[in-house]
């Protein structure tokens, strides 16, 4: 799944730690108005190797701005494959259960 036209460029250096070493922090926002943060795990050798973490987000305003607050679901997936399956999911959620 293509998800690079659904990436958010926050323009702002992530102080959480997470870009150390070979870590990604990448912000996906959907069309539904819910996003998901997606960061590799301490574990991680890379972007497409080990496990990742998703905190699913919901954005509070129409784009184009980004701000956002997190939502109390977390998912932890081993591979990026269980990333994409778990973006397509968030994507697919209808603006209703929002």
């Amino acid at each position: 799944m293509d998800l690079s036209h659904y990436e958010v460029d926050l323009n702002a250096k992530c102080t959480c730690g997470c870009m150390e070493g070979k870590r990604i922090h990448k912000i996906f926002r959907f069309p539904n108005g819910m996003g998901a943060s997606v960061v590799a795990t301490p574990k991680s050798k890379g972007f497409s190797e080990g496990a990742f973490r998703i905190l699913v987000i919901r954005f509070n305003e129409p784009i184009p701005d980004n701000s956002y607050c997190v939502e109390d679901e977390v998912l932890e997936c081993p591979d990026w494959e269980q990333v994409e399956e778990d973006l397509k999911e968030i994507r697919s959620r209808s603006s209703s259960s929002l």
